[in-house]
């Protein structure tokens, strides 16, 4: 039941799966994004430390329009905030990416 730098997989795909459908629930395609026809997939990195509370989000892969960059950004602050972090993983050091994808057909 292994993990990087002792943080169990079983946890953080626990997480990973409650963190996605948190997210789905607070998802906002930008209005200006839907007019425009722009789409594109926004790779987050969650850095978890185990003196913080909320991890600290960073874009490690932009969609290539920052509307949609920051609107990734604040879906996953909000989903973050609802999302019980499970107890192995308190006070642990680890990284985990996210991916939010903006998709006309998928709306």
């Amino acid at each position: 039941m292994g993990g990087v730098g002792g943080v169990s997989a079983d946890d953080v795909r626990q997480y990973r799966l409650a963190l996605r459908a948190n997210a789905r629930r607070f998802k906002r395609y930008p209005p200006l994004a839907r007019e425009r026809g722009w789409e594109g997939t926004v790779e987050i990195t969650l850095d978890f430390r185990h003196s913080g509370v909320e991890p600290v989000l960073s874009i490690t892969g932009s969609s290539g329009k920052t509307i949609l960059d920051e609107q990734a950004l604040e879906t996953l602050r909000q989903a973050v905030r609802q999302t019980e972090l499970p107890e192995g993983l308190k006070g642990r050091d680890f990284r985990m990416p996210q991916e939010i994808s903006f998709s006309l057909e998928n709306e």
